[in-house]
């Protein structure tokens, strides 16, 4: 068969992704995209989270809003950590803490040849945990000569988001004629910082409130403040009345920066209050900085034989900035037990209303005790800053030794992770320890002492949580040809390989102190070790000049799950030129990551959100927090419960690591055909369908107050019926079964006067993605709404798309090049996680079929010198608003949209 591809280049055999015998391109059995780095600039990406993002057959999320752990491939909707990641066919190390997935953008961009995507799960080369699928990204085998590259991207709309990418290549050495090359790649980006008040269309009040989110409007609770509100209490409990002693001022405070509005609520608790601007601090996309470096240098030997060395060294950091510190009944205080208590002013300090300090007196308080909520505005917002490092070492020898074709190597790589506090932190006990002595004003600018307490007590520059993870390989392929069949010689590959991976985490005890935006347990450091050997055998039998069969098998020794055999087979039958049937069978096995196993151990840590306590804050809908009124019920009446500690407030989880947890176990089918109706113009079609047991997730909180009833063993209270905690570790939950059809469409048209046109299109259609809670349990189908198991919870803001695409069309005209590029994805229901969002009720949401268009154009000036153009987002398409986060102050369609709108980008590229 003849494909665009086979006309514009002599056919070489070479070695693709999911196999380790070589072979013609056009031979390959397996549903295998191949992107080259031309094609990729051509669609517009400049960076390696923007090519993750595109695949069309992931669900992959760009971080924003502050997500450190950077850029992990989701494909088919099944967790970052199903889908395997490469380098030169190699393993690369995980990211540090989740130790799970491979963050990409460690990958060196300027020095990649061509991205290589199997989209037919679990491979008997590389290891059988790749259920999802493998991403090979592939690096140029040489290069000579010296290449410097520059772009920036920046947006139409001011406040924030630029993007900024330098790099160079320079090598040297002709590897054919000299029999040598050296070259290094280096690759340095920024981006800015962009808040979310620079787009005001995100945060508008109305579409908000059709959502059934918070507006952004005065008429929210009390919260924290700065000034702070206060509540009075009576008797050690609250007594529901609020109050703020700049309220009857208009809240216009005594700080340089007025960052609150009055609260407009009238009832008693929440009445009389100020309250944060919510959208004054928020951010959009945090400040990111990432520097990489890869090297390779190789030499000939022997017969075709050539022995290299790889370096690749990344450095990146994320600084996101959010809200003020806050502190108060309503938040953390002691982590460990995941506790809250009141931030308490007595009439004895000088900073209590109508006081000496000089606080406005409030009408009606009598030297009552006052329970505080304040905000640390005087200070500015938060910054912690999140640095990763990343090193990887191979050297590898390939050639010929007694009519084999060998491939040896060894690999070792080093992934950290640093995380701490940067701007404007305190410690938790210190600053209660403040208030209590009268050193701390809570209404208003601090004295000097106040500022030198302040300072004694900062955080900032200190990192609270490290982690490593090392892995050490080694591995060996030898192949070769053997009796002749009917259509072409027996290929036979044979090989095995080792690798032992460790993590290591430490958090020392300033977490604890410190508690607000910390992660993790402090002081814990758990770790965990694994080594996998591994065996496997190839054989390739084109049976007759059209049917080709292909078997493999992989033996696995885990030194913590014992034995796993899983066989893959693949058939290919072209029955006329111009058509081609290929199809695979597979099974896979993943073992559960160190951290679910060995992580930190099983700690106590506040609810992701507020939520009403369903015995003691019962309500009719339980799923929609606040809601809830203490009981009534006699029996509970001798606890003198505290509204703000049983309604609407965050309660206790049980999370951690499980060591009991089993593999999950799949199985993977692909059926389709490969069809040139016409000169130039190659369709593909693959069905494809994934079956897994005991997948390894969660049941999320949502779930759990959405189905109270369900899973009411999970609540555990003690014997006066106060809750101790709310079961949420890791379990195997049940099955997962998922199908659909990749398509892709390829064209082009060459003309005598006016260049070459060309049509492309990559689409992914899921027909089906079912889930289970738990093992025989039933089945719910999630197509088109959040994925039930697709990031290793229940419930998910990754969302299965119906369809996703990728079109294009091209034209190059002597040394100009243009390219239209649409991505889509269709409609799809939003998270509607609350009673009252259901078809045709209130607040339920659709989000509409979502279409960016990408101009790129580029222009050869010279030999030396060529330079791009390009727009993103051409026709300045606002992110669609979700409800997936209700709570929230961010609510964009994150996994569909950015939210810097349209982009002009700049590039130019020299070589001396």
């Amino acid at each position: 068969m003849n494909t665009a591809q086979a006309q514009e280049a002599p056919m070489q055999r070479v070695e693709v992704t999911g196999s380790s015998i070589k072979r013609l391109a056009t031979e390959n059995a397996l549903p295998l995209t191949t992107i080259k780095a031309e094609e990729l600039l051509n669609r517009g990406l400049t960076t390696m989270s923007e090519v993750a993002v595109a695949l069309t057959v992931a669900s992959t999320n760009e971080p924003v809003g502050g997500g450190g752990s950077g850029t992990m491939i989701n494909m088919r909707g099944l967790n970052t950590n199903r889908t395997l990641v490469l380098l030169n066919g190699r393993r690369l190390a995980n990211e540090a803490l989740g130790d799970s997935s491979v963050n990409v953008d460690v990958i060196p961009m300027a020095a990649i040849e061509r991205v290589e995507v199997l989209r037919d799960g679990a491979s008997a080369l590389y290891g059988t945990d790749a259920i999802a699928g493998v991403v090979n990204f592939i690096t140029k085998r040489s290069i000579t000569g010296v290449t410097a590259s520059a772009s920036t991207v920046q947006p139409e709309q001011s406040g924030g988001g630029a993007q900024r990418r330098a790099g160079f290549v320079v090598g040297k050495g002709d590897l054919a004629v000299e029999g040598w090359n050296v070259y290094t790649a280096v690759d340095i980006q920024r981006r800015d910082s962009l808040l979310q008040r620079d787009r005001p269309n995100i945060t508008d009040p109305a579409k908000i409130a059709q959502l059934g989110g918070t507006p952004f409007t005065p008429n929210t609770s009390g919260g924290a403040a700065s000034p702070a509100n206060f509540t009075i209490y009576r008797n050690g409990k609250s007594a529901g009345i609020t109050g703020n002693p700049y309220f009857a001022a208009g809240c216009v405070t005594p700080y340089a920066v007025q960052t609150t509005i009055p609260s407009t609520r009238t009832n008693a608790n929440g009445g009389k209050t100020c309250i944060t601007d919510p959208t004054y601090y928020p951010e959009l996309l945090p400040e990111a900085q990432q520097a990489t470096i890869f090297t390779k240098a190789s030499i000939a030997h022997g017969d075709g034989g050539i022995l290299s060395i790889e370096l690749n060294l990344s450095k990146s950091y994320i600084d996101a900035s959010d809200a003020p510190q806050p502190f108060g009944a309503s938040t953390d205080y002691d982590r460990l037990t995941a506790s809250r208590k009141p931030l308490m002013i007595t009439k004895a300090s000088k900073w209590y209303p109508g006081g000496s300090g000089g606080v406005p007196a409030v009408a009606g308080l009598n030297g009552e005790d006052l329970a505080l909520t304040w905000s640390l505005d005087e200070l500015g917002p938060v910054t912690t800053h999140d640095e990763q490092l990343n090193h990887r070492l191979v050297v590898q020898d390939e050639g010929q030794i007694k009519g084999w074709d060998y491939r040896a190597g060894v690999s070792y790589a080093y992934s950290q992770r640093n995380i701490g506090f940067r701007d404007n932190f305190v410690r938790t006990p210190g600053l209660y320890a403040g208030v209590e002595q009268g050193i701390l004003n809570p209404f208003g600018p601090q004295d000097q002492a106040g500022r030198d307490y302040l300072e004694s007590i900062s955080a900032d520059g200190l990192e609270y949580r490290n982690a490593d993870v090392r892995y050490y390989g080694a591995d060996l392929n030898l192949s070769r040809t053997l009796m002749d069949l009917g259509g072409g010689a027996l290929g036979l590959a044979i090989g095995a390989d080792w690798h032992r991976e460790s993590f290591e985490e430490n958090m020392n005890m300033l977490g604890n102190e410190v508690v607000y935006k910390v992660s993790g347990t402090p002081g814990r450091n758990p770790s965990g070790s694994r080594r996998v050997a591994g065996m496997y055998a190839e054989l390739d039998a084109p049976v007759t000049k059209q049917l080709n069969l292909n078997f493999a098998v992989r033996a696995d020794h885990f030194s913590d799950f014992g034995n796993t055999v899983n066989p893959k087979a693949s058939f290919r039958y072209q029955p006329l030129k111009a058509l081609m049937l290929r199809g695979t069978v597979s099974k896979g096995f993943r073992a559960p990551t160190l951290p679910e196993l060995y992580g930190s151990e099983r700690t106590l840590v506040p609810s992701s959100s507020n939520w009403d306590d369903p015995l003691l804050c019962p309500s009719a809908t339980p799923s929609v927090t606040g809601t809830g009124t203490v009981t009534t019920d006699p029996r509970y009446a001798g606890l003198n419960l505290d509204p703000t500690r049983v309604c609407n407030t965050r309660l206790t989880t049980l999370t951690g690591a499980n060591p009991d947890l089993d593999p999950e176990k799949s199985k993977t089918y692909t059926v389709g055909f490969v069809v040139e109706p016409v000169k130039n113009f190659v369709a593909t079609v693959d069905f494809w369908k994934i079956d897994m047991t005991g997948t390894i997730a969660q049941v999320s909180e949502d779930t759990i107050f959405n189905n109270l009833e369900k899973y009411a063993d999970l609540f555990v209270r003690n014997p006066d019926g106060t809750l101790q905690y709310i079961q949420k570790t890791r379990l195997n939950m049940g099955g997962l079964r998922t199908q659909g059809v990749d398509i892709g469409l390829n064209y082009f048209y060459p003309t005598s006067s006016w260049g070459r046109f060309g049509f492309s299109l990559d689409g992914s259609y899921t027909d089906k993605y079912e889930g289970q809670n738990e093992s025989g349990g039933e089945w719910f189908d999630s197509v088109g709404r959040n994925g039930a198991l697709s990031t290793g919870a229940t419930a998910s803001n990754t969302y299965v798309f119906k369809w996703k695409h990728q079109a294009r069309v091209n034209w190059s005209y002597g040394s100009f090049f243009g390219q239209l590029t649409q991505q889509y994805a269709s409609s799809y229901e939003d998270t509607n996680a609350l009673p009252t969002q259901k078809p045709g009720q209130p607040f339920f949401n659709r989000i509409a079929p979502y279409r960016v268009y990408n101009l790129s154009t580029s222009y050869k000036v010279n030999k030396q010198l060529k330079l791009g153009l390009g727009v993103n987002n051409l026709f300045d398409e606002d992110p669609p608003l979700s409800n997936q986060r209700l709570s929230s102050r961010v609510v964009f369609a994150r996994n569909v949209a950015k939210p810097i709108g349209r982009t002009f980008n700049v590039r130019a590229d020299y070589t001396f």
